[in-house]
């Protein structure tokens, strides 16, 4: 990271697979317009610009390039209804200069996952600034992706602060493939966060939201009506210091992949507990 202050710097992630609660295309076009009404509605300057593209298949095939995606939001939703291949939207500061390069200030996007697409991959990312210790704000990203997924039965969720790999920190750090963690993705967590959504498999091994909120790890444990749950370990992103990991490990260690993770040079700010989550 340099010195120049991110343009984003919340990420918000989720995977949905073929035990989605619902069929997966509208799951997408349901993430798409939550994040935009809960993040970028309104008229707010700051966020005046914003385009959308969508690819229908791997290789390529109709493309939906749109601008102003709040007034074009019937057009996007159509794209998106039929579950494409990959879809980002983004918003903008305005530019007085229309050939000046303008960073992205918000994002939102969902991507196949896995062996011909057998998982989606949402996200979110936001400026949030200050706001990380704004309780208020932080409640928010907790109702967006209580709303968001609340009838999806999501397999992973998690909510990051300045962290914008799309692979959880501890697949890196355990060194296990990606397509591996997506096919084991409801019999062993693929990691934890300041905010992590499990699904409701690992949820009822871990003793359901009585026993998890029971173990003092978690600011809020919030139940999704298609299954699974969110669990917010404190009451701010800015909280969520190295003992409050700690205390999320241990809780959710039971479901967590076994093996030691180890250190991994390409991402040197690895937030994992480094012990083996099976000897817990």
């Amino acid at each position: 990271m340099d010195d120049e202050a991110p343009s984003m710097d919340v990420t918000i992630w989720a995977t949905l697979d073929e035990k989605a609660a619902g069929p997966r295309g509208e799951l997408v076009v349901h993430w798409f317009r939550t994040a935009i009404d809960f993040f970028f509605s309104g008229d707010a300057k700051e966020i005046s610009n914003s385009y959308a593209v969508v690819t229908e298949t791997f290789s390529g095939g109709r493309e939906t390039r749109l601008k102003d995606v709040r007034r074009n939001w019937p057009a996007l939703a159509d794209a998106l209804r039929p579950h494409p291949f990959y879809a980002n939207v983004g918003f903008q500061e305005p530019s007085v200069d229309e050939d000046e390069w303008v960073d992205d200030v918000g994002r939102v996007g969902s991507r196949h996952e896995g062996r011909g697409g057998t998982h989606t991959g949402l996200s979110a990312a936001l400026l949030a600034g200050d706001r990380i210790a704004d309780p208020d704000f932080c409640a928010r990203l907790l109702d967006f992706l209580a709303h968001a997924l609340d009838g999806a039965n999501p397999v992973f969720a998690r909510v990051d602060h300045l962290n914008f790999q799309d692979t959880p920190d501890l697949e890196a750090a355990l060194r296990r493939t990606h397509r591996r963690y997506l096919r084991e993705s409801r019999t062993h967590l693929r990691g934890y966060s300041w905010i992590t959504g499990v699904p409701s498999e690992l949820a009822i091994r871990l003793g359901g939201t009585r026993r998890l909120s029971a173990t003092g790890a978690f600011h809020a444990v919030r139940e999704l009506r298609g299954g699974g749950l969110l669990l917010q370990a404190t009451q701010t992103l800015a909280d969520y210091d190295d003992r409050a990991m700690r205390e999320v490990f241990r809780a959710l260690a039971p479901v967590l992949p076994p093996g030691i993770p180890e250190h991994d040079p390409a991402r040197p700010d690895l937030r994992v507990v480094f012990e083996d989550a099976s000897g817990v």
